[in-house]
């Protein structure tokens, strides 16, 4: 049973845990539909005061994402917090390596999502993005829970159909 099992990659960044949550909470979803999951956090690119507990242990807890993780993934969820794109500091350099490996065609049959962070901006620079990285993109779930399940249904599916 485990060479169909999807694995899906959920990299996030979050400061003061409430990304954190919506990305533990599409991990639920993604587990409830029988994939198997990595968490990665985006390392911090300047110092952040605030909420400084729920940051050391963030840093405990969670490793950055390694191109390792996203070749071995068969599909990717993103989770950024409200007003972040892209380009923020945080997260262009993980999207320039995305960019690296759709150039090298490694990014094929890999399913792609945005969990809804409840700001518009940034579901729409995020959803934009999956599409020109040519990622098989999933329809949008208001609840990350019901996210995941569907990134680990549509993977599962993309997986058999391909025969991997």
């Amino acid at each position: 049973m485990t060479h169909t099992q999807p694995i899906v990659l959920i990299t996030f960044y979050s400061r003061c845990g409430s990304t954190e949550k919506l990305a533990l909470a599409a991990a639920v979803g993604a587990v409830q539909g029988r994939a198997l999951i990595r968490l990665r956090r985006l390392p911090d690119v300047e110092e952040f005061s605030g909420c400084k507990e729920t940051l050391d242990r963030m840093h405990r807890e969670y490793v950055a994402p390694r191109e390792a993780d996203i070749l071995g993934a068969d599909a990717l969820v993103l989770a950024a917090p409200v007003g972040f794109s892209t380009s923020s500091p945080e997260w262009s350099g993980y999207f320039n390596l995305l960019t690296k490996l759709r150039s090298e065609g490694k990014l094929d049959r890999k399913v792609g999502a945005v969990v809804d962070c409840g700001d518009e901006s940034t579901l729409v620079s995020f959803s934009t993005a999956i599409d020109k990285l040519g990622l098989v993109a999933v329809s949008h779930e208001r609840d990350a829970t019901a996210q995941g399940r569907t990134v680990a249904a549509a993977a599962r599916a993309l997986k058999q159909a391909t025969g991997g």
